[in-house]
């Protein structure tokens, strides 16, 4: 009997024996899968974000981190309202960028502002779900308007009209510059905000 328990044992105890070897191809399996997990969701499922500038103040502040849903603008078309990630080409040097903007106006509207107040096809746009109507008070108090009369733009059959929440500062559709933007531009839906940690949510 006790030479059967040490015989056991000793089968235990060999089996149990790992090279270094092993031990570095085993953290090397890992590690491959795992980047290849992270490839897969920053270039399929979601992208990282990083917001530069004013142009979406007070909804996405600047140096915000987080993720845009890349995966969303396969499955469902683009709504008004939506927070989106747009990609912009620079027509002199051809380098590509991507902006986060909001959609305002949708293919075939005709698009206006008069009196601070946004038309679309003749009726009064409802924007009090994203404007905080303090902040554009203070824009109005500090540049003396907040939305700058325009148009009327009539958009094309793949047009969207993008703006910026934070008006006088944004560079958007409304700039003969940039002008409205095609579905296959949309880059990305909504900003999962994780950093900083005070402003984690869905935008």
């Amino acid at each position: 009997m006790e030479k059967l328990k040490k015989s056991s044992s000793f089968r235990y105890n060999e089996e149990d024996e790992r090279t270094l070897l092993e031990d570095i191809l085993d953290f090397l399996k890992i590690f491959v899968i795992g980047t290849v997990l992270i490839l897969l969701f920053i270039n399929f499922i979601a992208h990282p974000v990083t917001v530069y500038g004013k142009s979406m103040d007070p909804t996405l502040k600047n140096g915000e981190i987080g993720f845009t849903n890349i995966i969303g603008t396969l499955l469902t078309e683009p709504e008004r309202g939506e927070v989106v990630v747009v990609r912009m080409t620079d027509p002199d040097t051809q380098e590509t960028s991507h902006w986060v903007k909001r959609i305002i106006g949708m293919p075939n509207e005709t698009i206006e502002c008069i009196n601070e107040q946004i038309y679309i096809n003749g009726e009064v746009l409802d924007e009090s779900e994203y404007i905080d109507e303090n902040y554009k008070q203070s824009m109005i108090d500090q540049f003396g308007y907040f939305n700058m009369d325009f148009g009327p733009i009539t958009l094309g059959e793949d047009e969207y009209f993008v703006m910026g929440d934070n008006r006088p500062y944004s560079k958007d559709s409304r700039d003969t510059s940039v002008g409205p933007v095609h579905k296959d531009q949309i880059f990305g839906k909504n900003v999962i905000v994780i950093f900083p940690l005070s402003e984690m949510g869905v935008k």
